[in-house]
């Protein structure tokens, strides 16, 4: 997956098209805007499913009694589920948007 910045976006979003340009704008955020929430949402099952298997691998660890696995395992799963949290935010704010 290429990485584009912000500025390669807006260029090429602008190429050939004279300042304050909007025809056919609208439509073109809202197709945009529907392909930016199913890639939130895709990022958030992601990120829910990766808590789901670092808790159980959190969970195996201690029934094993490694606690030095155990403390990785079940950080990294409080990780996943802030980060599934936080991506459940921004879909809100997208969607209270609209």
């Amino acid at each position: 997956m290429t990485v584009i910045s912000l500025e390669e976006r807006l260029a090429k979003e602008l190429a050939g098209r004279p300042l304050g340009c909007t025809e056919g704008r609208a439509d073109d955020i809202a197709e945009e805007d529907g392909e930016t929430l199913a890639e939130l949402g895709h990022m958030r099952g992601v990120a829910d499913m990766a808590y789901v298997a670092l808790s159980d691998l959190a969970l195996h660890c201690h029934g094993r009694r490694e606690d030095v696995a155990w403390g990785i395992a079940s950080g990294a799963a409080e990780d996943a589920h802030a980060l599934a949290a936080i991506v459940g935010d921004w879909i809100e704010d997208m969607e209270d948007e609209d």
